[in-house]
């Protein structure tokens, strides 16, 4: 059975950037779950360019007014990005997002059953670094960041869908915005088709 309540935590992509369509994969998620039964909740806690320190500050009080019977997180790739050079260290170190992985999941595993959602692979020729910024995002540094979330999420007994793994070696460019870092409404909609695949089997 479809969970009554879902609270989303993220970045710009559970925000819902770029979406110009339905407003991204969380509000995709929303309408289809409230046209199962209208007393279905689907909650956007998602906040443009967060990190997960800050995350981890809110998500418990956030999630626990609203009563969950699942959390889904989607932490992106702001801590894995570099400012000012590709050469310049991660904004937060991988050691350090581990550690900051296990305390997220924990954290929402108290609230719920917890899905983990890695972020979605990006066209580094337009990310390194993004137009009229000096933030840089690499594609190996997004690989090696997404597969400590799963391996964090196995270590806590979270379910994870790991976007970056299935998507890797896919033809990118129907997907992505003129940034090449978020996804456009096609992308939007791919990721709501898998969340909504995972919810079904349940």
């Amino acid at each position: 059975m479809t969970p009554r309540r879902i609270v989303c935590f993220g970045a710009s992509t559970i925000y819902g950037s770029i979406d110009e369509e339905l407003g991204g994969v969380v509000n995709r998620l929303r309408f289809w779950s409230e046209a199962q039964d209208p007393r279905n909740r689907v909650y956007n806690l998602g906040i443009w360019g967060e990190q997960t320190k800050s995350l981890i500050s809110r998500l418990t009080a956030e999630a626990e007014i609203r009563r969950p019977d699942l959390v889904i997180i989607y932490p992106g790739f702001n801590d894995c990005r570099r400012i000012g050079s590709r050469d310049s260290v991660n904004v937060v170190s991988l050691k350090e997002f581990k550690q900051l992985m296990l305390e997220l999941i924990r954290l929402a595993q108290t609230q719920a059953p917890t899905l983990m959602l890695t972020g979605y692979p990006f066209d580094e020729s337009r990310t390194a670094p993004i137009a009229g910024t000096t933030a840089y995002y690499l594609f190996e540094d997004a690989e090696k960041y997404s597969a400590t979330l799963v391996e964090a999420a196995a270590e806590q007994g979270a379910d994870v869908i790991d976007f970056f793994s299935e998507l890797k070696n896919r033809d990118l460019s129907d997907l992505l915005s003129a940034d090449g870092l978020h996804g456009n409404a096609k992308c939007h909609q791919l990721l709501f088709e898998r969340i909504k695949e995972y919810l079904s089997s349940k």
